[in-house]
């Protein structure tokens, strides 16, 4: 799970462009998903299989 504040803008077509260092810790797909108080949370597709 990543924990910490960003801020980042979409792209034209609405995607959001994750930064390499964050990539590089959860790899190149993942899931985002809706959490708690208007967080996302994001998850590592092996973490997601483990669920």
């Amino acid at each position: 799970m990543l924990i910490g504040e960003y801020e980042h803008s979409l792209d034209a077509k609405g995607r959001l462009i994750m930064p390499s260092k964050l990539r590089e810790d959860i790899g190149e797909k993942f899931i985002v998903t809706k959490g708690l108080d208007g967080c996302l949370f994001g998850f590592s597709r092996k973490r997601m299989d483990k669920l």
